[in-house]
């Protein structure tokens, strides 16, 4: 997996629910760690516009800052406020071969505008043959096109588009990379809002282009959410960066915004932005998984532990039906210098095989929230049977139907079922000896973290 951090160059919105703070909340929630370069201070809220200062006098010693010690590779671009800014951002994009989804910052959206009508034809002329995505909105989307998209046609949407994606080949630079225009917000017939992605796929040594369209139900409010643009072009840029195809960054992006617009925040003015705030629910369950991973990465020992497969932490929330509501250690739990370390960031919808193991548990008890999965030594499960008062329960996979053994999701299911048929309930630990492709491995089931430390330092106690 690719470095999963990526900067955004963006103006500061004090309000937080665009420019800088608005991309580094998204950056946080899709997966990856936030660089961030601020190329002017605004002066707003979420519903008005008052004015700005740029700091292209600064900009250089940010980006320095940020390029010349971290190897970025998308770069995500939001306000730019005068020629200077745009002069410096791009020598560096060029120096530095960034992959830039650009979102034009033409106008507020309380109405003010941002830049001059000058400006944008030198980011035209200048930034776009550097761009790789553009997620221009219709208005922004007709000057650079030169057509007339107040209609709402999707076939003129669809020649503004193909006119502006021509303009990002416009540098030889650029002849042989992937590009894509998106045009936001399309009203079509239908009561729906369309977003309208063109992409020059590559294909071999060939280029093809082709239309894709993401279909929402209109919402009815009073005013804009602020800031919306923000967050969408820059769920992009995080999806690029977590190594997703552009096809399948637009997608999840697509489905992270529409979670997120079912659910916004509208302050005593009357503006409104986006909620991208963690629920206490979730909070409590990631805490947990910390509280654990804090135990085991202090003890050197616990190394002995970790399977092959490296080890994960898997804890739900108390009604979980799908993966999406488990949280894990995204890249899962190896080990460095000798101590257990995390290969990534605590998420939700990482984990599969522990993930899979709770939510078949909680079918039958739903209590169980966490689950592990440890290593696998004869002695060791001797010794928690002789030292603790742990209850454990050995799956035999040779007993599973060729059928089940062929489909690991079975297995999972098979494994519960066949523990609460033998000893009528989940066991505190589950364990195997493997088989042909399969480690042995012991998975340890609790309701909550203190439950797991308690069987962990057992465990601890009686095998290291």
């Amino acid at each position: 997996m690719p470095n999963a951090y990526s900067l955004t160059i963006a103006g500061s919105d004090p309000s937080s629910g665009a420019g800088i703070q608005a991309d580094i909340r998204t950056f946080d929630r899709c997966g990856v760690h936030p660089f961030s370069v601020i190329t002017a201070i605004t002066y707003q809220s979420a519903k008005e516009f008052y004015g700005y200062r740029s700091l292209s006098g600064d900009l250089e010693k940010q980006l320095d800052a940020i390029l010349n010690n971290y190897p970025i590779e998308f770069v995500k671009i939001g306000m730019i406020p005068d020629v200077e800014s745009l002069n410096i951002i791009v020598n560096y994009i060029k120096k530095f071969k960034l992959k830039v989804i650009y979102d034009p910052i033409t106008m507020s959206s309380a109405g003010k505008r941002l830049s001059s009508v000058d400006l944008e034809t030198q980011i035209e002329n200048r930034l776009l043959p550097h761009v790789m995505i553009l997620t221009p909105n219709l208005s922004e989307a007709e000057f650079y096109s030169g057509i007339d998209l107040k209609s709402g046609y999707i076939d003129n949407v669809k020649t503004a588009a193909k006119v502006i994606l021509n303009k990002m080949y416009q540098s030889s630079e650029a002849s042989n990379i992937e590009k894509t225009v998106i045009i936001k917000s399309v009203t079509n017939d239908q009561d729906e809002i369309v977003d309208v992605a063109l992409i020059n796929k590559k294909i071999k040594e060939d280029f093809k282009q082709e239309f894709n369209t993401y279909k929402k139900s209109k919402v009815s409010l009073n005013g804009n959410v602020h800031g919306t643009g923000c967050v969408y072009s820059s769920a992009i840029t995080a999806f690029l960066t977590r190594g997703n195809s552009i096809e399948r960054a637009i997608i999840k992006a697509e489905e992270f915004f529409d979670e997120k617009f079912q659910h916004y925040i509208e302050f005593p003015d009357k503006g409104k932005v986006l909620d991208l705030t963690i629920s206490e629910e979730k909070l409590d369950v990631i805490n947990q998984i910390k509280e654990i991973y804090n135990l085991i990465s202090n003890i050197q020992k616990f190394s002995d532990l970790i399977p092959e497969v490296r080890l994960n932490i898997s804890c739900s929330l108390p009604n979980a039906t799908n993966k999406q509501e488990i949280a894990g250690i995204e890249g899962r739990i190896t080990i460095i210098n000798g101590y257990p370390q995390a290969s990534g960031e605590i998420k939700f919808g990482v984990s599969d095989h522990t993930a899979r193991l709770i939510l078949t548990a909680k079918k039958f008890d739903n209590s169980i929230n966490l689950v592990m999965n440890l290593k696998y030594k004869p002695h060791w499960i001797n010794a928690i049977q002789e030292k603790t008062d742990l209850e454990l329960f050995e799956f035999i996979r040779e007993t599973q139907p060729k059928s089940i053994q062929e489909k690991d999701h079975s297995t999972m299911q098979w494994l519960i079922k066949e523990s609460i048929e033998k000893i009528g309930k989940i066991p505190d630990i589950i364990w195997d000896t493997g088989s042909i492709g399969k480690e042995p491995i012991i998975r340890v089931f609790g309701n909550n973290s203190k439950d797991i430390i308690e069987k962990l330092q057992k465990i601890i106690s009686a095998c290291l």
